[in-house]
């Protein structure tokens, strides 16, 4: 068959392309197999490989050192753009049914042969990028505690495709399609970009990125969070925060965290934003509980979403140290600020993409925040991280000169310092002491006399002086913070039981938990596809869609706990009421008390 005028005019203007492309392209030639082909469609696959041969960095091109067959056919499977075997490649050929003269090459039989030639490369004797481990981090099959092997890729949120999924060999090829396709990939997955540029090359794409990070934050009210926009710039240091471990199943062994320790804004970085504690942040992995259904068990077997929270750090202080009278360390690690910057970077992508399920013995939180160490500084990833254990993560950063424990050597300086915050349970003895002194009160420790009914402490109301009142009014304050955690156990059963009637709150409280899930799990508030990190149109959207929540979630979160306090067994509900009567009383003995004060002062005067 001999060739049409518009096949001609196409193969010179291939050649004069091949002859003008630099000398380091050269390396890379693919020649077309044109068999079962029509006159136009030869054209479209010649002006293909023509347009991906600009694409390719020359880095990428150069390694290839054998002559690679390109073939269109329709043998391939529908779902199926591309294969390759033993160097040749087979592309689908509807794929060019697509490509219109004088119109820009569409993207898919572009991105089909980015695909496979990336394949090509991949398992040349050059190749074997996808055995990487510093790869196999960032993609998402992470490493399993006790050197197991790795688990199932489970970042499958904001994924330009799910088939990156399938393989190490498979996100390798598929996120070459978007380095090369997509401008803004870099802005979108800056860690594996960078990963790309360190082993192949760099590309021609130079965008300005905009350096912040977006974490949705919760915020002090229930039900309310907002669009962080984290400036690495800004971050002083990351300390290992851990809580100390307590009576109950699942916290007994302590909690993982990470503190971020960010400065005030116009204060310059350094010693001294650790006293900014306003503005330092906790990451913390918790599982999330989607249901009304609390179950132990749940958590040992994986039913329950693993995410990563982002919390004001005197948030995270007086959950810990007031309700559940639980200490916190918080022990510097030594990072650099390019280190700091990766870490963040990662904690980004696992925030808008991670899907994980908490496992209580091999996914918990120090399994997690080990592997977010691991993945966000490289150097912590040779040595391993994994440990089960909060007390044995620390000592495994301790043995490796990351963690810096001496800071808590003098409990009195590390409390002044922001090392340590003790429990209160110390500091309410101190307050039960001050009143005893005054008053009879039966006993010498403060978690006796909270122990006791409210009516057996509001008996005392009346009897002190100043100091004595004050001190049971905080008491009493602490005693109604556990009274609350008591009534929130009680209520989680009553709604799990669907024989409590209460059908209309627990729709209520799976509404909200759904808006929380989104909350804490960010990429379902931004619509439209994306991947990676959001743009800037879509962290609009995310802010304007967590605003929207809070709104709606923050009233309803009160009115929920107005209507649930309703169906507490009549005990409970009279042992609130009876604290709430006593704060009062408290209250306004201690205002009278200070207007006597101040008239036997006067007439002192």
């Amino acid at each position: 068959m001999q060739p049409t005028g518009q096949v001609r005019r196409w193969r010179w203007a291939v050649l004069i392309a091949w002859l003008a492309a630099p000398c380091a392209h050269a390396a890379l030639q693919l020649e077309l197999q044109p068999q079962g082909l029509s006159a136009t469609q030869i054209v479209a696959a010649e002006r293909t490989l023509q347009q991906v041969r600009t694409r390719l960095p020359s880095g990428w091109q150069a390694r290839f050192q054998q002559l690679v067959l390109v073939r269109w056919s329709d043998t391939l499977p529908a779902h199926v753009h591309g294969r390759t075997r033993n160097g040749t490649i087979t592309l689908q050929r509807a794929l060019l049914d697509s490509v219109q003269e004088d119109q820009p090459l569409p993207r898919p039989p572009e991105a089909a042969l980015i695909h496979e030639l990336t394949h090509v490369l991949d398992r040349s004797p050059q190749g074997g990028w996808s055995r990487d481990p510093r790869l196999r981090d960032l993609a998402g099959w992470q490493r399993r505690p006790w050197k197991l092997g790795r688990t199932a890729n489970a970042f499958s949120g904001r994924s330009p495709d799910d088939y990156e999924r399938a393989s190490p060999a498979e996100f390798l090829a598929v996120n070459a399609e978007h380095l090369l396709l997509d401008p803004d990939y870099a802005c979108r997955r800056p860690a594996v970009a960078a990963w790309f540029a360190d082993h192949l090359g760099p590309t021609a794409h130079a965008v300005d990125c905009d350096t912040r990070l977006p974490l949705m934050q919760a915020e002090e009210e229930a039900g309310a969070a907002t669009l962080l926009e984290l400036d690495p710039a800004r971050v002083y240091g990351v300390d290992y925060l851990l809580a100390e471990g307590n009576d109950q199943l699942m916290s007994r062994w302590g909690h993982s965290m990470l503190r971020l320790v960010i400065c005030a804004p116009g204060r310059p970085r350094g010693p001294a934003c650790r006293m900014d504690l306003s503005h330092h942040r906790v990451l913390s992995y918790r599982a999330f509980v989607g249901d009304v259904q609390i179950s132990s068990w749940r958590g040992l077997t994986g039913a329950y979403p693993s995410r990563l929270f982002v919390l004001p750090l005197n948030q995270v202080i007086n959950e810990y140290t007031q309700l559940e009278l639980r200490g916190l360390s918080s022990v510097p690690l030594a990072m650099d600020e390019q280190e700091i910057a990766s870490l963040l970077e990662r904690v980004a992508q696992v925030h808008w993409s991670y899907d994980g399920r908490y496992l209580f013995v091999s996914n918990n939180c120090a399994v997690e925040t080990g592997k977010l160490l691991q993945e966000g500084v490289p150097r912590l990833a040779s040595p391993g991280l994994n440990r089960i254990t909060p007390r044995g993560l620390l000592t495994r950063l301790e043995r490796l000169g990351v963690a810096d424990a001496s800071v808590l050597a003098d409990r009195g300086q590390a409390t002044r310092q922001g090392y340590y915050f003790a429990s209160a349970e110390a500091h309410y003895q101190q307050l039960f002491d001050v009143a005893r002194r005054q008053l009879p009160l039966g006993t010498a420790d403060v978690g006796d006399w909270l122990r006791q009914p409210a009516s057996q402490r509001a008996r005392w109301v009346e009897q002190g002086d100043l100091r004595a009142t004050a001190a049971l009014l905080l008491l009493e304050q602490a005693a109604l913070r556990r009274e609350e955690l008591r009534a929130r156990d009680v209520l989680k059963r009553l709604l799990g039981d669907p024989d409590t009637g209460d059908a209309a709150a627990r729709d209520t409280l799976r509404a909200l938990l759904e808006d929380t899930g989104q909350l804490v799990s960010p990429a379902a508030l931004v619509k439209g596809g994306g991947y990676g990190l959001p743009s800037a149109g879509e962290r609009a959207m995310a802010t304007e869609a967590a605003a929207q929540l809070s709104v709606q979630g923050a009233p309803a979160w009160k009115a929920l706990q107005r209507q649930l306090k309703q169906r507490l067994p009549v005990r409970q509900q009279r042992e609130l009421a009876t604290i709430d009567s006593t704060l009062a009383r408290l209250g306004a003995r201690m205002r009278e008390l200070a207007r006597e004060d101040g008239v036997t002062a006067a007439a002192v005067r």
